[in-house]
């Protein structure tokens, strides 16, 4: 099978929540796990096609809002001269690397980028600029009150973004779904 230039793949667009794409350390096992990987299983098990589709594989942190990681960040590190925003942003670059190193074992081209600023605006912007084809959204669970008063910045991408936009919950993806990235 030839491979198809980038220029003609398909361009997926998937944006990962900024807060859930590092690990989490198992309190039980002790292991560390991406709450983002079974989102990215998911949408190779569902969306993807190997050797014909590339990924960008995306985030954006919001330095303008509250953040309670960074707030913690500068707390631990008062007498460092780094930037809580600068580790924060490395921390997640590494995470979306590993993401895309799982893509790249089963034959789906990537590209990562962690974007700087507001998701509702940096996302669609980004969707636009690299021409998207499609929006794949990861969705944490908010409060019924919260879902109520307002949208989320992932509604927000899926109105803005000008492609068909998939919106994946997180709690609702089976535990089984990390084997799609499997080789």
């Amino acid at each position: 099978m030839s491979s198809i230039p980038l220029s003609l793949r398909r361009k997926v667009v998937i944006a990962l929540d900024a807060d859930h794409v590092s690990p989490v350390t198992d309190a039980d096992t002790g292991e560390s796990r991406y709450l983002s990987f079974k989102t990215v299983a998911w949408c190779k098990a569902n969306l993807l096609r190997a050797h014909q589709d590339h990924v960008f594989l995306i985030t954006s942190l919001d330095t303008h809002a509250f953040d309670g990681g960074v707030l913690s960040a500068m707390w631990t590190s008062l007498n460092s001269t780094e930037d809580p925003h600068l580790s924060r942003a490395k921390e997640a670059e590494t995470s979306l690397r590993r993401l895309a190193e799982a893509l790249h074992a089963v034959g789906v081209s990537c590209t990562i980028e962690v974007l700087r600023g507001t998701p509702s605006e940096t996302i669609p912007e980004y969707v636009h600029l690299h021409k998207g084809e499609m929006l794949a959204v990861q969705v944490v669970g908010r409060s019924a009150l919260s879902e109520a008063l307002s949208f989320g910045w992932p509604e927000l991408c899926a109105r803005a973004a000008g492609c068909p936009t998939v919106m994946i919950k997180m709690g609702d993806l089976p535990e089984n779904i990390a084997s799609a990235l499997d080789p």
